[in-house]
């Protein structure tokens, strides 16, 4: 929040403003410019990165540790300000002469949406051009061709594959294989949460991010809920509350305040109540997949996934029982057949949790329900505003 922000604020501005005044500022799988507490872990990532500044490649690295300790917020944060240093698309675009950049170029890739060669490649392209890169029409052999154009006249690489070694998602090693083969001016930066004696893979340096601490999660959530919520929405002991119950993971601790916010405004209320900032954490299931994850499925999954959310505790009774309400909605066009195999593939990703229904006469194999095993009504919340936006 800027200064003119909070001038705003204190002249009532936004006395008629929502709970949930900006979605974007709370929301769990958005990262901000500027990262709140990791200055240290930024520090670390700046030594290992030093060699550059100087127009070396820095040595390889594996940056590792639990879900919602700002990884990713980090290294996409770094990367971005790094890139803007560095000189990746005036070297692509310049035919006559090679340019040289003061550093060597840095791209940040979400693995989750790069779990291919071709996507890999494709985002690779993107980061480094202006210049749009087809989606059709293009084989992978062709974008490796193009990349390896791109880095003979243009600066050396640095890049991050985020979320590595995830069930959707290639090993680190398959990702520096595929980077191998468009040459050996890049540099791979890999983000997982695998300790480095799990992967297949050995960097020359690792970074390891810790869960965060009380303090510092209390100061990441107040700064996100100044922008995200009405004045004084939430009050810090309520904060203090969630990040009580979040144990050191932000990503939890924001799902619970946005469930909590989106309780709240269905209630017609104007500051989040004790029972909201209740169902906000019980909205949150323990453990909890990152919304991430979700997101990057296929569109068709995602909407069956979002059915499956909506439904009553009685339609979610059984598997089937759920398949038959989901293949009925007027947004899902495949058959109760479909649905209900692609609801076991989610179970067996690690998305859905399936649990046996007890029967009371104990005859035959008991039926199994479906479990969401990340924060639906926050996920419902973030697909709503995809669909109404566009």
């Amino acid at each position: 929040m800027n200064i003119d922000d909070r001038i705003e604020r204190r002249l009532g501005y936004d006395a008629g403003m929502s709970v949930l005044a900006d979605f974007e500022a709370v929301s769990p799988v958005r990262h901000v410019e500027s990262p709140v507490g990791r200055g240290p872990a930024i520090e670390r990532l700046l030594d290992v990165f030093e060699p550059a500044f100087s127009g070396s490649l820095p040595p390889s690295v594996y940056v590792y540790g639990p879900k919602g300790s700002g990884k990713s917020a980090v290294v996409s944060a770094l990367f971005d300000r790094l890139a803007s240093h560095s000189g990746p698309r005036r070297a692509i675009q310049t035919t006559t002469r090679a340019v040289e950049p003061t550093i060597p170029g840095f791209v940040y890739v979400d693995a989750r949406n790069a779990s291919t060669r071709f996507r890999l490649y494709h985002a690779m392209l993107a980061a480094m051009s202006d210049e749009p890169v087809p989606d059709h029409g293009i084989g992978t052999e062709e974008l490796a061709e193009s990349l390896r154009d791109a880095m003979r006249t243009g600066p050396e690489l640095v890049v991050a594959a985020d979320h590595t070694n995830e069930t959707e998602t290639p090993t680190a090693a398959t990702l520096i294989d595929w980077l191998n083969d468009v040459g050996d001016r890049v540099t791979p930066a890999c983000i997982g949460r695998d300790p480095p004696d799990a992967i297949d893979w050995e960097p020359e340096t690792t970074v390891e991010f810790a869960k965060y601490r009380r303090h510092v999660l209390v100061e990441l959530l107040t700064s996100r809920c100044s922008t995200g919520l009405g004045r004084d929405a939430l009050s810090h002991d309520q904060i203090r509350e969630i990040v009580e119950w979040a144990a050191g993971d932000a990503h939890d601790a924001l799902a619970a305040v946005m469930g909590a916010a989106a309780n709240a405004e269905r209630a017609g209320a104007s500051t989040v109540r004790s029972g909201d900032v209740d169902a906000g954490i019980d909205g949150v299931p323990r453990p909890c997949v990152a919304l991430g994850r979700v997101l990057a499925l296929p569109e068709s999954r995602q909407r069956l996934l979002y059915e499956l959310a909506g439904l009553s505790e009685e339609e979610r009774s059984t598997v089937g029982v759920a398949t038959e309400a989901i293949a009925e909605r007027p947004g899902v066009d495949l058959s109760a057949s479909t649905v209900r195999r692609v609801l076991y593939e989610l179970a067996d990703a690690g998305l859905l949790e399936r649990v046996t229904v007890h029967q009371s006469d104990g005859k035959g194999r008991p039926p199994s329900r479906l479990v969401p095993l990340f924060p639906t009504v926050v996920f419902r919340e973030l697909f709503d505003r995809r669909v109404r936006t566009g």
